[in-house]
């Protein structure tokens, strides 16, 4: 089984380091190559978070928004903040990756970080602010994954 699962708390040095889970460290594809091995993508995620992206799914990001009509002014909107956040990032050998100033701002990172994996991807939470997004989405869990579920036999239509 491959993909990003779980959550951890780590701390984030004053240079802005963080060591990366070592569980995490070790998700490989299907071939047996380390997701987390050599560069990956540090960007603005969702929700206020910041995004981790191994190689594969930056590239698959890309594929998809390269597909999109750069007339279409939500696209340059989302491509401009999305892109000029992006940072390429290499784990040292102990895993850790330096989270640039930039990013550190855009998601009020502070000292402890919450890292999640979200199966195709990491993201980087401030702890109050994981905490809170919980909180405020907490009923709409099992809403969402009736529709999410419709039609593959295991919800009701």
């Amino acid at each position: 089984m491959t993909g990003f699962y779980g959550q951890y708390t780590t701390s984030m040095d004053a240079k802005g380091r963080c060591i990366l889970p070592a569980k995490m460290r070790s998700v490989a594809d299907d071939s047996g190559n380390l997701l987390l091995d050599g560069e990956i993508v540090l960007t603005k995620g969702l929700e206020g978070c910041l995004a981790v992206y191994p190689e594969p799914e930056w590239a698959a990001i890309q594929e998809r928004l390269s597909s999109l009509n750069f007339t279409d002014k939500p696209f340059r909107s989302f491509s401009r903040r999305f892109y000029s956040s992006a940072s390429p990032v290499t784990p040292d050998k102990n895993g850790r990756i330096l989270i640039p100033g930039h990013l550190i701002k855009e998601a009020n990172l502070e000292k402890e970080l919450m890292v999640i994996g979200v199966n195709r991807w990491i993201e980087i939470w401030n702890p109050q602010l994981f905490k809170y997004y919980l909180d405020q989405n907490a009923g709409s869990y099992e809403e969402q994954a009736a529709k999410l579920f419709v039609g593959d036999g295991r919800a009701e239509e």
